[in-house]
C-alpha cells in the first residue's frame, strides 16, 4: 500500500477524528490485524503533541475460540476492570479511536445465540465510551482499516496478492486523502457540505417525514418539537470539535421514539456478532417494533432487538444520498461504519441526547424528551435507489426532501 497515503489518513484520523489536543492521552481500540496502522497512529499522535498513547488491542479469533467455549452468559460479560481499562483515562480527559476491521465470514458457523452474546459484549463496552460522550463531550472517532480477509470478501474478483493494496486504495478516495491536498482541509470541506444540509433540514422545522422505496419501504418518522439535526446543544467554545466517523456522508438525528410507524425493508447486509443478517424487514407501530422477518439470521435480529425495553425501539435517522462515493463504489463492505454512508440508515437503540438538548445519563431526563434510551446502538440501510421523503412541517407546509434517492433541498 501507499506509505505516504497511510500516514495522511492517520495524520487524519488523529488531527480531524479526534481532534487530538496538546498533552491529552488518545486511547486506541484495534484489532491486532491493525497494529501495524495502530503504531502510525501512535507516532502521529505524539507529532501532535499527546500526552500519552493507550492501545488497547482485541483478537476476533480468539475472541471465537473464547466463545465457542463458554456460555452465553460468560461471553456477554463484560467484567469491571475491562470498563475501568477504558473509563479511567477517559476521566482524566483522555480522546478514544477505535479503528474497525471486521472479518465478514470468521463466526458464520457459529451459533446465533453466541453471536448474539459476542454483540452484546461489543455493546456493553462500547457503552463507556458512550456515557462519557453525553456527559463530558469526549472527542471519540470510529474508522476503517482493511485487513486481508476483509478485502477478500468484499473483491471476491480480485486477485489475493493485489486485493489488499486495492483496498487501501479505494478506502483513501473515500476518505479523501491523496497526495496532492491535505486531507484535513479536504475533510473540513465535507463537513461544510453536511452543515450546509443540516441547516436546510432544521430551517424546515419538521414535525415528521415519510420515507418511501419500489421496495415496499413505507414509513413516518414522527420529532420531538425540541429535536435538531445534528446538536441542540448552543455552541460552547470551549469545546473541541472532532468528527466521530471516517469515513462519513451523513447527516442525522433522532427520532422521537413514540412516533414511528410503517415497514422498512434493508437494502444492505447487517454485521451482528460477526455474523452476517441479511434481507429483513421491521414493522413499527407507534415507535415499537411489531414485527421482524429475515431471510438469514431472524433469530439472531430478534434476540438483539428485544434486548432491553428500549433496544426495540429507534435512536436514529441518517440521510445520506444514493449517488455517494461510497455507493457509487458498487460494493458492499458488510461494516456498518462504511455501509451506513452508502445508503440512509436507521439505528435501533439508544438516541442522540445532543439532538434534544439533553445533557444527563438520566433515562427519566431522556424519557422527558421522548429520546430512546438503551444498552444498544444498531444502524442498518434502508435506502434505495428510487428512495423518496416527503417532510411535514410543524406550520402544516408539505416539502420534497429527498427524490431518486438524493435531496433536493
Amino acid at each position: 500500500m501507499n506509505k505516504v497515503l497511510m500516514e495522511k489518513y492517520a495524520d487524519l484520523l488523529v488531527r480531524t477524528g479526534v481532534n487530538l489536543q496538546k498533552g491529552q492521552t488518545l486511547i486506541i481500540e484495534s484489532p491486532i490485524d491493525c497494529a501495524e496502522f495502530a503504531r502510525v497512529v501512535s507516532e502521529k499522535a505524539f507529532e501532535a503533541g499527546a500526552g500519552d498513547v493507550v492501545c488497547h488491542y482485541n483478537d476476533p479469533v480468539y475472541q471465537k475460540i473464547r466463545a465457542n467455549h463458554l456460555a452465553e452468559e460468560k461471553i456477554s460479560e463484560v467484567l469491571d476492570w475491562q470498563k475501568e481499562s477504558l473509563d479511567y483515562y477517559l476521566r482524566q480527559g483522555a480522546c478514544s479511536l477505535m479503528l474497525t476491521s471486521p472479518q465478514p465470514y470468521l463466526m458464520q458457523d457459529m451459533n446465533e445465540s453466541k453471536a448474539g452474546a459476542v454483540q452484546s459484549f461489543t455493546n456493553d463496552l462500547r457503552n463507556v465510551i458512550r456515557s462519557r460522550i453525553a456527559t463530558d463531550h469526549v472527542q471519540w472517532c470510529i474508522a476503517a482499516v482493511p485487513n486481508q480477509k476483509w478485502a477478500e470478501a468484499i473483491m471476491p474478483e480480485v486477485d489475493k496478492d493485489k486485493v489488499l493494496d486495492e483496498f487501501w486504495t479505494l478506502l483513501f478516495k473515500l476518505a479523501y486523502v491523496d497526495e496532492n491536498s491535505d486531507a484535513n482541509d479536504n475533510w473540513r470541506e465535507n463537513a461544510k457540505r453536511r452543515q450546509i444540509l443540516t441547516e436546510k433540514l432544521d430551517n424546515f422545522h419538521l414535525d415528521s417525514f415519510r420515507m418511501t422505496s419500489s421496495n415496499g419501504t413505507d414509513i413516518v418518522f414522527g420529532f420531538h418539537e425540541d429535536y435538531s439535526w445534528g446538536s441542540k446543544k448552543k455552541e460552547n467554545p470551549e469545546e473541541i470539535k472532532y468528527s466521530p466517523n471516517i469515513p462519513t456522508e451523513e447527516v442525522c438525528t433522532s427520532p422521537d421514539k413514540y412516533r414511528t410507524n410503517g415497514i422498512v425493508y434493508s437494502t444492505k447486509p447487517l454485521m451482528l456478532g460477526g455474523k452476517i443478517v441479511d434481507n429483513f424487514s421491521i414493522r413499527f407501530k407507534d415507535g415499537k417494533v411489531v414485527e421482524v422477518h429475515a431471510e438469514k439470521g431472524e433469530e439472531l435480529l430478534k434476540g438483539i432487538i428485544y434486548q432491553d425495553e428500549g433496544s426495540c425501539y429507534l435512536g436514529e435517522v441518517a440521510l445520506v444520498p444514493y449517488h455517494s462515493p461510497i455507493s457509487e463504489s458498487g460494493l458492499v463492505y458488510f461494516n456498518t461504519l462504511i455501509d451506513e454512508n452508502a445508503s440512509c440508515h436507521i439505528a435501533l437503540g439508544k438516541g442522540f441526547p445532543n439532538t434534544v438538548g439533553v445533557t444527563s445519563q438520566e433515562p427519566a431526563d431522556w424519557e422527558a424528551k421522548n429520546l430512546n434510551y438503551s444498552s444498544i446502538h444498531i444502524d442498518f440501510m434502508i435506502g434505495a435507489k428510487d428512495t423518496k421523503i416527503v417532510g411535514h412541517t410543524r406550520d402544516g407546509k408539505e416539502v420534497v426532501i429527498f427524490e431518486n434517492g438524493d435531496f433536493v433541498i
